[in-house]
């Protein structure tokens, strides 16, 4: 049986994964989009991304023992629930501070899971590690210095609760690779959906809003993760994380174009600073890596 071509599978991996960036990056869009306040857009964006994976689950596998897609192990219950708590924390971030700031801090997501790791996992932290940390801290620092008022500094602090909970989840996968995500995925968007019912408002939401946040659900958590898990198999998770950054500049230019939400310039200055150290976090550790073995 021959082999595929060297790079067969590379080109489509980036762009299932360029995809995948393209449709997290309308996270901060559909808050702006619809009239519906916080609890009631995180209620039906959660239940409705949850429903789009767990229909996907169930289809592409064929199972015949639907009771077994409940079936969680014990890790894979706390990484649901801190998935609920991250999905919370990120889309409410979204209603307090500009999208940007939101995006900027959420990028030095492979550093905080790099720190995480290290203090959990024992990995060990290199020189380099260490100077990209303390870039992105002095990033960090330059956005929340530039809030104008309380209000948008608890959209900084949600963001950066959400980030800690992913880089939780991540540590989780490492620790046990067994886990199943999807079942992480679909449970932990039903969890978020299920904390905020309490607040959320059930009457009077109209069509319009309903119809957006059916596709802020599918699009932003069923189709983003799909496509993830589809591009991230065929290419290595550095060129998969670097792909992911296409993110980080198209969330704040939907609003900029849709809205006209202006980025503050010391945001700018902190967000580039950010997403320079993951830059370079991220391809020193692919120079120090060990070459690829040729499958």
């Amino acid at each position: 049986m021959s082999r595929p071509a060297p790079g067969a599978s590379l080109w489509p991996g980036i762009a299932l994964t360029a995809l995948a960036a393209l449709s997290w990056s309308t996270a901060g869009l559909f808050p702006r989009i619809v009239s519906t306040d916080v609890y009631t857009t995180l209620f039906w964006r959660s239940l409705l991304g949850g429903l789009s994976v767990l229909a996907a689950q169930a289809l592409l596998n064929k199972r015949h023992d639907l009771a077994g897609l409940w079936r969680l192990t014990a890790p894979e219950w706390w990484m649901a629930l801190a998935s609920s708590g991250a999905m919370v924390c990120f889309i409410a971030a979204f209603f307090f501070a500009p999208v940007a700031d939101v995006v900027f801090i959420y990028s030095a997501f492979p550093i905080i899971t790099l720190l995480l790791s290290a203090a959990l996992l024992h990995t060990v932290v290199r020189r380099i590690d260490a100077l990209c940390t303390a870039t992105v801290v002095l990033g960090m620092g330059l956005i929340v210095w530039g809030q104008s008022s309380l209000h948008s500094l608890l959209g900084a602090a949600l963001s950066l609760a959400a980030t800690l909970l992913f880089a939780l989840i991540t540590i989780g996968i490492k620790r046990y690779p067994k886990a199943e995500m999807v079942k992480v995925t679909y449970a932990g968007a039903f969890g978020a959906a299920l904390a905020v019912a309490p607040f959320a408002t059930f009457h009077g939401t109209s069509a319009h809003d309903l119809a957006w946040l059916w596709l802020y659900g599918v699009l932003n958590v069923g189709v983003g993760f799909g496509l993830y898990l589809l591009g991230v198999r065929r290419i290595k998770a550095v060129l998969a994380s670097l792909v992911c950054m296409l993110e980080i500049p198209l969330a704040p230019l939907w609003v900029y174009v849709w809205f006209g939400e202006a980025v503050a310039r010391q945001s700018l200055i902190g967000g580039a600073v950010i997403v320079l150290a993951v830059l370079v976090n991220v391809l020193s550790a692919q120079h120090g890596g060990k070459p690829a073995q040729s499958a």
